[in-house]
C-alpha cells in the first residue's frame, strides 16, 4: 500500500470517528427521549417509529428517482409531520365536552323535566340541542365552501366570509350570554 493511500484511509477513518463521536449525544438524547415516550405510550412510539421508517422509505425513493435534496428533506419533513400530526391528534382527542349551549341544555333538561314522570323529557331537549348543533356546523361547512370557491375564482372572498363569520361570532356572544344567564347547574 502506497504512503498516499494509507493517509486517504487514515483521513477517512478519522473523518468517520469525529461524524461518529458528534452524533453521540444525538444517539444518547434519542434513546432517552424514546424510552420516556415508551413508558408514557406507546401509541407515540409507534408513530416514531413509522415516521422513521417513511422517512428512511422516502430516501430510498427520492435516491432511486434522483429526486434533488433539498426536496428529499422537504418531502421527508413533512411525511414525517404527517404521521406524527396524525398520531398526536388521535394522542390528544378527547370527546367533545366544550360544545356550545351546554349550560343551556343542561338548564333546560334539569329545569324542563322536574315535574315530569316522563323520562323521554330529557332526551328530547338532547335531541333539539344536537340538532340545532348539527345545523349549525352544517351552516360553517357550506359557507367555508363558498368562500375555497370564491378564493379559487379569484373574487373577493372576505365579502364571502364576512356572514358566516358574523354567525359564529353572534352563536359565541350568544353561550356565553346564556351561560352568564343561566349560571353554573
Amino acid at each position: 500500500m502506497s504512503l498516499k493511500s494509507k493517509q486517504e484511509v487514515r483521513y477517512q477513518l478519522k473523518y468517520l470517528f469525529t461524524h461518529v463521536l458528534a452524533s453521540v449525544p444525538l444517539l444518547l438524547a434519542c434513546a432517552v427521549f424514546l424510552s420516556v415516550i415508551s413508558s408514557q405510550s406507546s401509541t407515540l412510539l409507534l408513530c416514531l417509529i413509522l415516521g422513521t421508517i417513511a422517512v428512511a422509505l422516502t430516501q430510498q425513493i427520492g435516491q432511486t428517482i434522483g429526486l434533488p435534496k433539498p426536496w428529499l428533506i422537504l418531502l421527508q419533513t413533512l411525511v414525517f409531520s404527517a404521521i406524527l400530526s396524525f398520531f398526536w391528534i388521535d394522542y390528544f382527542s378527547d370527546p367533545a365536552a366544550a360544545q356550545f349551549f351546554g349550560k343551556a341544555e343542561t338548564f333546560f333538561k334539569n329545569n324542563l323535566t322536574q315535574g315530569s314522570q316522563q323520562t323521554g323529557a330529557g332526551a328530547a331537549v338532547s335531541l333539539v340541542f344536537n340538532v340545532l348543533r348539527a345545523l349549525y356546523l352544517l351552516y360553517i361547512a357550506v359557507a367555508l365552501i363558498g368562500v375555497i370557491n370564491a378564493v379559487r375564482k379569484d373574487e373577493d372572498w372576505q365579502v364571502v366570509a364576512r356572514t358566516p363569520l358574523l354567525v359564529v361570532i353572534a352563536v359565541t356572544v350568544a353561550d356565553v350570554l346564556t351561560s352568564f344567564i343561566v349560571g353554573s347547574q
